[in-house]
């Protein structure tokens, strides 16, 4: 008989016991146990007696997915006693697209051995560190050789891998960021990684000390002292306290042990049984007296251009900041709503409190991007180079990596400042890299950049948070535009657009989303996303975007 992946869940007593539920009652308290944050957790046996070759390889597949809920104890009962010992599945974690079952055939076989093709639609890839490689959705072949042991097929000498579909990884695994303070010292980066749900804490903790991944290196800096171990228990958690214990000196000053703290609270609080981290080095406890403040940002401030001028929009009106009257695709600093800038007849303008700070010449049809520092990314001057103002001398080029990508359309900076979404090309992608900066934030290079795979061409770009990000994309003829929504390090999900989309902004979520475009009788449209409603904007403005 087939062996079957079951899905631990309680959804027969919960029928049962709707039929027994209180009418009325008052409210009252209760708890309920969660064990380590894991959520759904699956189960799978071990293999049958007498399965054929195509069989085992098959519910050694169903045991993979259920892997990380016992260490893959009963995913090695499918290999032979040798491969057992040596196998190492979470080197590379390569998933599939759920809708499309494997493909599992007997390519070989005679009575001893035999040869077993596994064929999936491939989606992504995870190395041994958590960090997720998107793919370009071609099919994946992995060939599996079983041989006889004890009477019995047997995966002989796998690869250090699995293949698992994407809801099963979504179902065991957490998409959650370390956090390494930025090179100033005044903010946290994100580095996504994919972690087993199960003992997430601990595995959060281990990434820290592993560091963050190399692009990153020069724009962050980690707080953990070089050469911390680990203890072999990993992280203890109690009452929602994890207790980090590290051996390694203790930091020298205030401000580095703040450091060390912020860093390890905001990762490992993300586990759900954590609400506070403990931290003893060398079993010395680590005091401090507070974390740093990181900055405010207000990404759900939309702002308006029309023939009155620039504005902030709300729902009683526009707030006036700029006279100008030709203005499109106006945006604000994600920090600080009195700085606005905005695309103009021959450049870029910016302006805080009606003072003119900075203007770029230069051709953004999709509009400039403000940063937290206040630094104006406006117009390209050439396929590797960005033009930058908002400092005392003017405007300045950044350069720009893949100048073979083609040509710079927009570049979006993330809320955090160490992320840039780049959109180039004749036919246009997306890209993200990293921002290096010099002193005052000044922005000096954007570098690894890396393409994010999309069914379509890019019309615009947002960041949502500092790690997320809303794209608009323009498929085939006859289909609707997209808004497609991911975060880094994710996979995405996306949704029909109800016009034509010429430019696109989101706020702090895919929620707060603002187009420009025309509907089907072309006329002009500029419509707010509220929930899962469009609507259009409340005051009269040609176009729109969100602060950032």
């Amino acid at each position: 008989m087939r062996r079957h992946l079951a899905l631990i869940a309680c959804a027969a007593l919960a029928l049962a016991g709707c039929a027994s539920l209180p009418t009325s009652s008052p409210p009252a308290p209760f708890d309920v146990s969660a064990r380590d944050g894991s959520g759904v957790q699956f189960s799978a046996e071990g293999p049958s007696d007498g399965s054929d070759a195509a069989t085992l390889v098959s519910d050694f597949l169903l045991a993979c997915a259920a892997g990380p809920q016992d260490d893959y104890a009963t995913a090695r009962l499918f290999l032979t006693a040798a491969s057992a010992r040596s196998w190492q599945p979470e080197t590379e974690i390569l998933v599939y697209d759920t809708d499309t079952a494997p493909a599992v055939s007997a390519t070989s076989e005679n009575a001893s051995r035999s040869e077993v093709t596994v064929s999936v639609l491939g989606v992504a890839s995870i190395d041994q560190a958590g960090v997720l490689t998107r793919s370009n959705g071609a099919t994946v072949t992995r060939t599996f050789t079983l041989v006889r042991e004890d009477g019995q097929w047997r995966i002989d000498a796998p690869e250090n891998m699995i293949l698992i579909s994407r809801a099963a990884l979504t179902a065991s695994y957490t998409l959650a960021n370390l956090y390494f303070p930025s090179t100033d010292g005044t903010e946290l980066v994100a580095d996504p990684r994919w972690y087993p749900s199960r003992r997430l804490a601990s595995h959060l903790l281990a990434g820290l000390v592993n560091g963050p991944r190399a692009d990153l290196d020069p724009v962050v800096a980690n707080a953990i002292p070089a050469g911390a171990t680990l203890p072999s228990h990993g992280v203890e958690v109690s009452d929602g306290v994890a207790r980090v214990e590290l051996n390694a000196s203790m930091p020298p000053s205030e401000s580095a042990r703040e450091s060390l703290q912020w860093e390890l609270t905001r990762t490992l609080t993300q586990a759900a049984d954590v609400s506070q981290v403990s931290v003893s080095l060398t079993g010395e406890v680590m005091e401090v007296a507070a974390l740093p403040t990181p900055p405010s940002y207000s990404l759900d401030t939309l702002v308006g251009a029309g023939s009155s001028g620039v504005g902030i929009i709300s729902s009683s009106g526009v707030a006036p900041r700029a006279s100008a009257t030709d203005a499109l695709n106006p945006t604000a600093s994600p920090v600080d709503s009195s700085l606005v800038a905005w695309s103009g007849a021959d450049g870029v303008y910016a302006e805080r409190a009606g003072t003119a700070v900075a203007f770029v010449p230069g051709q953004a049809p999709l509009g400039p991007s403000i940063d937290r520092y206040g630094w104006v990314w406006g117009p390209a001057t050439s396929a590797s180079t960005l033009s930058v103002g908002g400092g005392a001398d003017g405007a300045f080029d950044v350069a720009i990596e893949s100048e073979s990508a083609g040509e710079i359309r927009a570049v979006r900076v993330s809320p955090d400042g160490s992320r840039a979404l780049v959109v180039r090309g004749s036919t246009p992608s997306a890209w993200v890299g990293v921002i290096e900066r010099g002193p005052g934030g000044r922005p000096q290079a954007v570098r690894s950049l890396e393409q994010v795979f999309l069914d379509g061409a890019v019309i615009d770009a947002s960041w949502t948070t500092s790690t997320g990000f809303a794209v608009a994309v323009r498929g085939g003829s006859g289909e609707d535009d997209q808004l497609v929504t991911m975060t880094l390090g994710g996979l995405p999900s996306s949704l029909p657009l109800p016009i034509r989309v010429s430019s696109m902004s989101a706020g702090a979520s895919s929620a707060s989303v603002v187009i420009v475009g025309t509907d089907d009788a072309g006329r002009k449209q500029v419509l707010v996303r509220s929930g899962a409603l469009w609507q259009n904007v409340v005051v009269d403005v040609s176009s729109a975007r969100y602060a950032g």
